[in-house]
């Protein structure tokens, strides 16, 4: 068992400078990232920190004096500049700090399509960052665990660039018997999830639609540290962090104390402060994986929407005794009839928070949460089954498209700066996104429709009754493309009548044909692609790939996918449905 040190509320990676509040989090974390071995297992083995590349990834595994990698604010020397301090730990203090100009950011590793996007183009207002986070640890009151584990952060937050993870950029060993790391990690200028929900008015809510967008980022994280075999064991909201951008990204790995395997400890003694984002399976001293991610994250998730937790307890015992009970609070649904459709009628200007006492949530959203809270941890789904969810799948597009539509804004932007030069003569664009977070928030969204696709494919060849949902568009009778949900599954084929997704499950505003009716599925291909103006500014999409397909009681019903393996997903999963394969 690993030594139980008690800790304040660190803070460790804090955008602003809040005081913490008597009812905030208190005690030890358990932050807890761990390599996975190939039996699902952690893997012991120490991981040293020389055995990191030198350089190129910006690991300097020469020691270096502190005063030379951090200094004050005046410091001409040092390699960043402390700015203020944001947190105090067990084993150390978080700042933030800036960057001196003399010394540029180490260069990373960049992928080949990144190569290709940097290559190709460069604007004048990509900029560098200018402030970052800096973790001074002190191992001197680390266990050789501790240290080990100290180690296995900066390893796993160097092998994992996606824009829904704290960045890491280069660390230090100081030079008195290395006793002290330095990390430099990303700043995230809007703070903790934590406070900002609960800085806010206690009536005020989050909209549901800007919780799908948050929630969908974090599950696109999630994803991609699973599938590299880690998992983060301390997912909570202040360990979550946001950007003025509306970007959320997942942190704190395994900054805190850690666990020789993952049996449970006693709860008592490990996981202090952090018990309402404990999994079942953890409370009964089993062992648990990354579905115990998954178990925190539904509490995030409620937190989100309701600003309050499902399980509250006054002592550990009944904390215990209520989660697995599953005697859980969960945002009330809204009244029949009186609910907003997921998505609709909450454009891009309206503000973020519904001022209201009673925080309600669309049946959809209930029914997610309820999905992810399961008792079992068998039949809770993983990060990749929840991102192929309707509901998820729905966000996921509105995600993408607020991201298209910064884009759009910067390229409007770029276009002007370029044409219009007198205009910037005492500064340069302001973009939305630079070149590479473009590139690496693109890349995420790619990643986590590819996720879909592959869990759609495993899906089909596992299930004897196929189901397929996704974001298509549909051809009107005056030939316009429009965007809808089409969901196959139970006998029906169900479309919304509404853009983005609707309740399709529910016959409200939505259209379901019987397979029954349903005479033949062919696939379209168009000779030149239809281009589909992007909403909110987004740029236009086009349109290649099709199907149609005839009913006894209608013409035909055109729809278009995305992509040409989507289109053919479709196919497969209506043929095998109807029996024509």
């Amino acid at each position: 068992m690993g030594n139980v040190v008690t800790k304040e509320k660190s803070g460790i990676h804090k955008g602003t400078a809040l005081p913490d509040k008597s009812t905030d989090i208190t005690g030890l974390h358990s932050s807890d990232i761990t390599q996975l071995n190939s039996n699902g297992g952690d893997d012991q083995r120490p991981i040293p920190i020389n055995e990191m590349d030198d350089g190129k990834g910006g690991n300097h595994t020469v020691s270096v004096a502190l005063e030379d990698v951090l200094g004050p604010e005046d410091s001409t020397t040092a390699r960043y500049r402390k700015k203020n301090s944001i947190g105090k730990g067990a084993f150390g203090e978080a700042y933030i700090v800036e960057r001196n100009p003399a010394y540029p950011l180490p260069k990373r590793r960049e992928t080949t399509d990144e190569k290709e996007v940097f290559r190709e183009k460069r604007r004048a207002g990509d900029s560098e960052p200018r402030l970052f986070v800096a973790k001074v640890m002190d191992l001197t009151s680390m266990s050789p665990n501790d240290r080990r584990y100290a180690q296995t952060e900066i390893m796993c937050l160097a092998c994992n660039h996606h824009f829904a993870i704290i960045q890491y950029y280069e660390h230090f060993i100081v030079d008195d018997e290395d006793e002290t790391i330095v990390i430099i990690t990303e700043f995230a200028d809007q703070g903790d999830l934590y406070r900002n929900l609960y800085r806010r008015d206690k009536d005020s809510f989050l909209s549901e639609r800007d919780v799908g967008m948050y929630f969908v980022q974090l599950l696109l994280g999630l994803d991609h540290i699973h599938r590299r075999r880690m998992i983060h064991r301390d997912i909570k909201t202040a360990n979550i962090f946001l950007t003025s951008r509306g970007f959320l990204k997942l942190g704190d790995f395994g900054f805190s104390q850690q666990y020789d395997s993952t049996v449970s400890n006693p709860i008592a003694c490990t996981f202090l402060g952090t018990s309402y984002y404990l999994s079942p399976e953890m409370w009964k001293g089993q062992r648990y994986g990354k579905k115990a991610d998954i178990w925190a994250s539904g509490i995030v998730l409620c937190e989100l929407l309701g600003k309050r937790r499902p399980f509250e307890a006054d002592s550990l015992p009944q904390m215990k005794e209520l989660v697995l009970s599953g005697r859980m609070w969960l945002p009330p649904t809204y009244p029949d009839g009186k609910h907003p459709l997921p998505g609709e009628g909450e454009g891009e200007n309206k503000s973020d928070v519904n001022n209201k006492k009673v925080c309600y949530v669309s049946k959809e959203m209930r029914e997610f949460l309820e999905l992810i809270l399961q008792q079992d941890p068998e039949k809770r789904p993983s990060a990749s089954q929840l991102l192929k969810t309707p509901l998820m799948q729905h966000y996921l597009c509105l995600f993408r498209k607020r991201v298209e539509h910064m884009i759009a804004m910067d390229d409007e932007l770029e276009k002007k700066y370029q044409t219009c030069l007198a205009e910037f003569t005492h500064s340069t664009p302001n973009y939305c996104l630079s070149m590479e977070e473009e590139a690496l928030v693109l890349r995420g969204i790619l990643e986590g429709e590819e996720v879909i696709s592959l869990e759609t494919e495993r899906e089909l060849s596992t299930s004897a009754a196929p189901r397929m949902e996704s974001v298509v568009y549909k051809e009107s009778v005056a030939g316009q493309w429009k965007e809808r949900y089409l969901l196959l599954g139970d006998g029906y084929l169900t479309m919304t009548l509404a853009k983005g997704k609707a309740a399709a499950g529910s016959g409200e505003r939505s259209k379901k044909v019987p397979l029954e009716t349903i005479n033949a599925v062919a696939p379209v291909l168009f000779d030149t692609p239809v281009q589909v103006e992007g909403s909110g500014g987004a740029q236009p999409i086009l349109l290649q790939y099709a199907f149609a397909i005839s009913t006894q009681n209608s013409q035909s019903i055109m729809f278009a996918a995305r992509t040409q393996q989507e289109r053919d997903q479709w196919l497969a999963s209506l043929l095998a449905a109807l029996k024509m394969d």
